[in-house]
């Protein structure tokens, strides 16, 4: 456990930000909140290859990876119909 410790607290010092600390880039005149843009183009990065993937090879019986990218999307439905109503939802 000592050596996991010791690995992030080198990872952490080797960053370069500090805890509490935040680094932003300016945009077109927008102060963008860095940490939250990476982090978001990383998960639609991720999602958007799994959609690829799993679309470029449908399978009249689903497999486990289709089946997840059904339960992500039925998520993200049900999600903005209750967030803004039916009427807008997709």
């Amino acid at each position: 456990m000592n050596g996991i410790s010791n690995a992030l607290n080198g990872l952490y010092d080797n960053s370069g930000v500090k805890v509490g600390q935040h680094f932003y880039w300016e945009i077109a005149g927008f102060q963008v909140h860095a940490q939250v843009l990476i982090t978001s183009w990383v998960v639609i990065a991720i999602l958007l290859g799994f959609a690829v993937i799993n679309v470029w090879y449908p399978q009249t019986i689903p497999t486990a990876g289709q089946n997840f990218f059904e339960y992500v999307l039925e998520f993200i439905r049900d999600l903005s119909k209750t967030q803004i109503g039916e009427e807008y939802g997709p």
